[in-house]
């Protein structure tokens, strides 16, 4: 009887690790993707962060078993919902900004996801997080910023060009123009400011052709009183 036990015991911590493990392998998908991209948060994080929550939801729903009684009763739900909560802080140590443009958080709200993903396996509601992590995968490749259809998103850059103030200049109508033609620009703010002979043009535009958008260097050498134009 002894060994009955503890062979289904044993079966049991074997159904858990192989949840544990399915749980990472999810993980690894969404991180590869993001990896693949060049983000912070890539392969090994994704990884870990699902192996993870696995773990933390497993043990929340069995590892008290033991001290259960009369008079014992424990939420199983409490280790999930504290781990919920501290996700948060690795997701917003991927969140920075840098020149007014914020980055890095599809890649939280990814952890985000693969968390509830690791949870869902780790729970024995496969179908559900497998289906998730298709899902997120899906997104992070077709909806992203690079991705399959980015070219019907657009999204928002600042322009900023300095020239030289020369008498008869055009270079503020040619840089409007090839914007609004060329790259299919709409310009949101348009501001001139002059300081001692430069002229400094800032502009806020939305277009779907931002990797596009390196070719105004081009401009720097048919216009020559152009001293620097920065996306």
């Amino acid at each position: 009887m002894v060994d009955y036990l503890k062979s289904a015991e044993m079966a049991q911590q074997l159904e858990w690790i192989a949840r544990i493990l399915l749980a990472g392998f999810c993980g690894g998908m969404i991180g590869y993707e993001r990896e693949s991209r060049k983000k912070s948060a890539g392969l090994r994080t994704h990884v870990i962060v699902a192996v993870s929550s696995a773990l933390m939801i497993v043990l929340s729903k069995y590892g008290f078993r033991d001290v259960l009684g009369l008079y014992v009763r424990v939420d199983p739900s409490r280790i999930a919902a504290g781990t919920v909560t501290a996700i948060g802080f690795l997701g917003s140590g991927i969140i920075f900004s840098r020149d007014k443009n914020v980055s890095g958080v599809t890649t939280s709200a990814g952890i985000w996801a693969t968390l509830g993903v690791g949870m869902a396996v780790g729970t024995g509601m496969y179908v559900v997080g497998i289906c998730t992590t298709f899902i997120v995968v899906t997104v992070e490749i077709f909806l992203g910023r690079q991705g399959k259809v980015s070219r019907v998103i657009k999204d928002v850059y600042e322009i900023e060009v300095e020239y030289i103030n020369i008498p008869g200049s055009r270079v503020g109508e040619v840089i409007k123009k090839e914007l609004e033609e060329t790259y299919g620009c709409k310009i949101l703010k348009f501001r001139v400011r002059q300081r001692g002979g430069c002229i400094h043009l800032g502009m806020l535009v939305r277009t779907s052709k931002g990797k596009e958008l390196y070719r105004l260097a081009d401009l720097v050498a048919a216009y020559p009183e152009i001293e620097k134009i920065s996306i």
